[in-house]
């Protein structure tokens, strides 16, 4: 064995011992904190991303959207997001969670909300469609954020965990993996890849008195060409990056995602809880 060979065995030896401790060590700090139970780490997640209770609570997050053709990336337009929860603990320990999300495209140049955007990849002015989900009912769980069994979601997984621990700083990373194919033969497969990560303190989210902790995401997502782009059979596809916080009023948001709803969807910004009033109804039985 020469000289070359003996050294790179001996580095993949170090590197794997090294790895090993690694994972020994973070093993015991979940223990440790009880966060390699399930259940406890529902809970600590609970605590940060939502409530013990059925206040209104509000994802806001601020970020960009790029199309990725080759590994090659180009940021294409801003996005605010806001995702709007009332959540209802069940007798089992998971949650039911009335749901509805408003997403608005934004120029990078200028902040506007883009009415028309100028296609980089087909030369095309397209008319820009803003998001609007739900409202619908989702469940949360030790296994992640579930939905109700449908037709249309033909495959989909997700998860929670496992956590991250410096200090008294607690990660906790979740994902959603799913694809959506309407009977309509017009209609695209809709695949959904969401990786969302929450952050807060340990103790905090440890406490049992608290019902809701503060709280800050970080969010990834893949996903096909919007279909309002009209990219046909373009190669490549979209990824996003956003960053925020956990709310619990309107008037907490920034005044830019406040404009832009009043624009687009007033009904739905005006009072969101009377938006979840009729599928919170059925959750509080």
């Amino acid at each position: 064995m020469n000289t070359q060979r003996r050294n790179l065995i001996k580095l993949l030896l170090i590197s794997s011992s090294g790895l090993i401790g690694c994972n020994a060590h973070v093993n015991s700090n979940l223990k440790k904190n009880n966060l390699d139970h399930p259940q406890k780490l529902l809970e600590a997640y609970q605590r940060l991303s939502g409530s013990f209770d059925d206040r209104l609570i509000i994802w806001w997050m601020s970020g960009i959207r790029y199309g990725v053709i080759g590994a090659r990336s180009k940021p294409l337009f801003g996005m605010q997001v806001g995702m709007f929860h009332r959540f209802y603990q069940q007798p089992d320990g998971s949650f039911k969670i009335a749901f509805f999300e408003l997403t608005y495209y934004q120029d990078l140049s200028t902040g506007k909300l883009l009415r028309e955007y100028k296609n980089p990849y087909t030369g095309k002015t397209n008319s820009v469609r803003h998001v609007r989900l739900g409202p619908e009912i989702r469940e949360l769980n030790t296994s992640g954020l579930m939905v109700e069994k449908n037709d249309f979601i033909p495959e989909y997984r997700s998860s929670m965990g496992p956590p991250v621990i410096n200090g008294d700083r607690l990660w906790i990373p979740t994902s959603v993996e799913a694809k959506i194919k309407f009977p309509k033969p017009s209609a695209p497969e809709i695949f959904l890849n969401i990786y969302t990560t929450v952050q807060g303190s340990l103790s905090e989210a440890q406490n049992p008195n608290n019902i809701s902790a503060d709280c800050t995401f970080e969010f990834h997502n893949i996903l096909k060409w919007e279909p309002w782009m009209q990219m046909g059979d373009h190669p490549g596809h979209m990824m996003s990056t956003a960053s925020g916080r956990k709310l619990e009023a309107i008037n907490d948001l920034p005044d830019i995602y406040r404009e832009m709803a009043n624009q687009v969807h007033p009904k739905y910004i005006r009072d969101p809880i009377a938006t979840l009033n009729k599928l919170s109804k059925k959750l509080s039985n």
